[in-house]
């Protein structure tokens, strides 16, 4: 854990096993289903924060690291409303899927940003790079799983919802996994060439003069 990126993602790591273990022992043994779906909600909400924070570390832009920081405002906002509104009926997926839906872009930035500098080791040599890659495998994979999950009771169809959202975050767990297997440097600016894109070396026109 030698950068800040990994330190928060460490963070989340406890958080999620604090709220796994919380939110079994809710639905199995205390048997409370409402305190079981506001520990969902206010897990949403830790992970959103995390997550963005996480991403805040890696960026390297001034104005996408604001972008990201200031959307846990309303996100923060949307899931609080959400909540309330959604009492006594049945559980919202809204915050999920715009969770989802802002971190298929944030990460996306992140692989765009990355590719358009240079460094001295490769990116997939980097742990960041590859944590990032198995929470975008576990967004996208698991997006449509939550916009559709509540479209049909069909009992086949639930199955194979399910199966996709076990094999999709399997599927990431195991990359989660394998990143620490990779190496974390801490880059500074003599690490990084940026390469500027209005840069067309097929315009280099000289110019002479004929005496």
């Amino acid at each position: 854990m030698n950068t800040k990126a990994l330190k928060v993602f460490f963070v989340y790591t406890i958080v999620l096993a604090f709220f796994v273990l919380f939110s079994i022992l809710e639905l199995f043994v205390f048997k409370s289903k409402s305190a079981y779906l506001f520990t969902i909600k206010l897990y949403g909400l830790v992970e959103y924060c995390l997550f963005a924070t996480f991403l805040y570390q890696l960026y390297q832009s001034t104005l996408a690291k604001k972008i990201i920081i200031f959307s846990i405002i309303p996100f923060v906002i949307i899931s609080i409303v959400n909540y309330y509104i959604s009492l006594g009926s049945n559980f919202s997926n809204y915050p999920l899927l715009i969770e989802f839906l802002a971190f298929i872009v944030f990460i996306i930035y992140f692989f765009y940003e990355k590719m358009n500098t240079v460094v001295e080791y490769p990116l997939y040599q980097s742990i960041s790079f590859w944590i990032s890659m198995g929470l975008f495998i576990y967004f996208t994979g698991n997006f449509f799983f939550f916009l559709f999950i509540n479209s049909s009771k069909d009992k086949d169809f639930m199955t194979q919802m399910r199966t996709i959202y076990s094999l999709v975050t399997i599927t990431k767990n195991i990359i989660l996994c394998v990143a620490f297997f990779a190496t974390e440097k801490i880059e500074t600016q003599e690490d990084i060439l940026h390469i500027p894109s209005e840069l067309d070396l097929d315009s280099f026109n000289p110019k002479t003069t004929l005496n």
